[in-house]
């Protein structure tokens, strides 16, 4: 009965897998309704900023745009960076990272990104996005191996001996486990990394205007 209870789990760990897979990288709608009008809410209001942004930028009125840019992201922001954001390539996308990384930015001349609060650096020069993607398939590929090799130990052993430990499918569920964790921390560190490194395209404009 454990056995067939820790087979269980290996292939619920495996679909789990998958799914980590498609609700990172497949940029579908999100699995909870309230996220999801979570979402749109801080899109339309960004939205709005943008025309602001776009009014202060033909006129020079700006006491809406910066009256609206701290209600937004909050009495510490600067709002030429704001300004900066929404005059760069993919504005929404720039927009939305420095809304969810406000508070680790630190702005003296130049952008640097504050990671906790005695270590301060300046953003990333290259987005490493690419390297954690296919880090994170090869994690769901192992979970898929390990899956299958689960299967294939219930009639087999292997006999090899720095093999051994795929006969015990206790093992072979805390692998997967470890592997969905591990996948799990690579995205939310993916989202970080790409963030400050959309912040940190805003350097060149922003730093000019100093």
């Amino acid at each position: 009965m454990l056995e067939l209870s820790i087979l269980f789990l290996i292939y619920v760990g495996v679909a789990l897998s998958i799914y980590q897979l498609y609700d990172i990288y497949c940029n579908q709608s999100q699995s909870i309704e309230e996220e999801d009008e979570k979402t749109h809410a801080r899109r339309q209001v960004l939205k709005s900023l943008a025309l602001k942004a776009d009014e202060h930028a033909r006129t020079g009125e700006s006491s809406g745009f910066i009256q609206a840019v701290k209600a937004i992201y909050g009495p510490d922001i600067d709002p030429r960076m704001v300004l900066t954001a929404f005059s760069a390539e993919k504005p929404q996308d720039k927009a939305e990272a420095l809304l969810r990384r406000k508070n680790n930015i630190v702005v003296n001349g130049r952008i640097k990104i504050l990671h906790l609060s005695f270590w301060k650096t300046n953003p990333p020069a290259v987005d490493i996005r690419g390297t954690l993607l296919t880090v994170i398939i090869f994690n769901s590929l192992a979970v898929l191996f390990l899956g299958g090799l689960s299967v294939y130990t219930i009639a087999y052993e292997v006999s090899i001996d720095y093999l051994t430990w795929a006969n015990s499918s206790l093992v072979l569920m805390l692998l997967v486990y470890s592997l969905i964790v591990l996948t799990h921390l690579l995205a939310k560190f993916d989202m970080y990394m790409h963030d400050i490194h959309q912040i940190g395209q805003l350097n060149a404009s922003f730093s000019s205007q100093e």
